[in-house]
């Protein structure tokens, strides 16, 4: 069915395949910029000599910049006039903040505070469009594909980053021979911006489509389109017209007490913030480990890196089956307690294949806790507040990253960047993680509402990946019921 708009004569279903098609086009070009771009600064900032420390800082530390501008997008949305332009200035600021990193490779030399302020720009960039991203997605996609379309875009953007995860390990394996690794950076952070630039071409391509919500009673539509036959998909319009989605953050946001006031919410949120903060106390300092004090190839911290991320995909069918045979709270459990030997396992050999194998176990159970906790987090929170509540979580989650990178910083500094020092450091993030379980005794199973969660890849780590999910990815209709 053709129906007018301002600009001429528009096919509804035409303009939902463009938007389907920009979509995918966005997702996996961030995927291949992720792999090729920001899943290697750690590595860099070794390559151009800034040492063991700061290697693991500007890994971590900038998130948080992310997370508190998270907090005034909010706001920004609404100064800028709407999601899109909001998204795609965030995200075009991302692509930008290639060209010092690349020009930094070029001449060989950057300072720490630079380098954390480019970085800090990227997550900026990110970490703010989060909300509005969510947001504005609901107002391209119909909710009748939602769930089906972002998993397979999910698996596409998986798929991009780990591909330009292995490009980049190979360009660097090859420059690294001829004494010229700091080239293979310049060409990777370069591919990456251009990729960034491309995706925010898609997303500038997408355009508001009808909700069906709103059909009956809009005036934007004509008599003639309510009148629709029988069985005539209400998809297939487009009105003049569309208002704007509703925006959780139009009204004031909420005081923190009115999050915490269920003691499985605070139980939630002060466990992630101490299994982050513990995680983080040495997971920033595994690259500058593995490439500087066992003097691993590219190649093997590549391989090691994937093999964490891949095993995390694989294994995510079998807990979403743990998960609805008994409850999220129970998956939570499981993943808390395999992460806790974790770093331990690095100090008992450096043998390669073994270390494959803990990378493998990794994944699996970074795969149980991540499942487990967004779960437990959408059963606890009430659907009207979870883009705002998403942002508060976004911000206590950087704030733990960048709290435990730097108290680990601070050690690694002191005992001095010894194998020993590691071993030390690897150590106490066992025992924090271990003593953060204790915040989950009392928890009570609930029978899983969600049937699967979709993310967005926005980093690869040592356990895997850095992630966030995709809110417009879940089953609006609550999804089924496990049985």
């Amino acid at each position: 069915m053709i129906v007018r708009h301002r600009a001429g004569t528009l096919s509804r279903k035409g303009h939902l395949q463009a938007n389907l098609r920009s979509s995918l086009g966005d997702g996996a070009a961030f995927g291949g910029m992720v792999g090729l771009g920001e899943s290697y600064v750690g590595a860099f900032a070794l390559a151009i000599g800034l040492g063991d420390v700061a290697a693991g800082l500007v890994a971590s530390v900038p998130l948080v910049v992310g997370g508190l501008l998270q907090l005034i997008s909010l706001r920004a949305v609404a100064w800028v006039g709407g999601e899109k332009p909001w998204v795609l200035l965030g995200s075009l600021t991302q692509a930008i903040s290639f060209l010092p990193l690349v020009a930094a490779a070029v001449y060989g030399q950057l300072s720490l505070p630079v380098l954390l302020a480019i970085v800090s720009i990227y997550w900026a960039g990110g970490l703010a469009t989060g909300p509005a991203w969510n947001t504005w997605m609901e107002t391209v996609i119909p909710a009748r594909l939602r769930t089906a379309f972002f998993a397979n875009r999910s698996r596409l953007s998986q798929a991009t980053t780990l591909a330009g995860f292995l490009v980049g390990g190979g360009l660097l394996a090859w420059f690294e021979r001829g004494g010229q690794s700091l080239t293979g950076f310049s060409i990777m952070f370069a591919i990456a911006g251009v990729l960034r630039l491309i995706s925010v071409g898609m997303l500038a391509r997408h355009q508001p489509l009808l909700d069906e919500r709103r059909l009956q009673g809009d005036p934007l539509v004509s008599e003639s389109d309510r009148s629709m036959s029988p069985g005539q998909n209400p998809d297939d319009l487009l009105p003049l017209e569309v208002q704007p989605p509703d925006r959780p953050w139009a009204e004031d946001l909420p005081i923190v007490s009115t999050v915490v006031e269920k003691s499985s919410s605070f139980r939630l949120l002060a466990y992630l913030v101490l299994l982050q903060g513990a995680v983080q106390f040495s997971a920033p300092y595994f690259t500058p480990y593995m490439l500087q004090q066992q003097g691993f190839s590219y190649l093997s911290f590549v391989a090691l890196i994937s093999i964490s991320f891949v095993s995390k995909i694989l294994s995510m069918s079998m807990w979403v089956r743990v998960a609805r045979r008994h409850s999220a709270a129970r998956l939570l459990w499981i993943g808390g307690i395999g992460l806790v030997p974790l770093s331990v396992l690095w100090v008992v050999s450096q043998n390669f294949w073994y270390l494959v194998g803990v990378q493998w176990v990794t994944g699996i159970f970074w795969a149980a806790y991540e499942l487990g906790f967004f779960l437990r987090f959408f059963e606890v929170l009430p659907k009207s507040q979870r883009t705002r509540l998403l942002t508060l979580y976004n911000f206590a989650h950087t704030s733990a990253i960048c709290l435990g990178a730097l108290l680990g910083g601070l050690m690694l500094q002191r005992l001095g960047t010894t194998v020993d020092a590691y071993h030390v450091l690897f150590g106490l993030s066992s025992v924090g993680r271990l003593l953060a379980l204790f915040v989950l005794i009392g928890s009570r199973p609930v029978r899983m509402p969600i049937e699967q969660i979709r993310v967005r890849v926005l980093g690869l780590r040592v356990g895997g990946s850095l992630d966030t999910p995709v809110l417009p990815g879940m089953d609006p209709s609550g999804a089924k019921q496990p049985g």
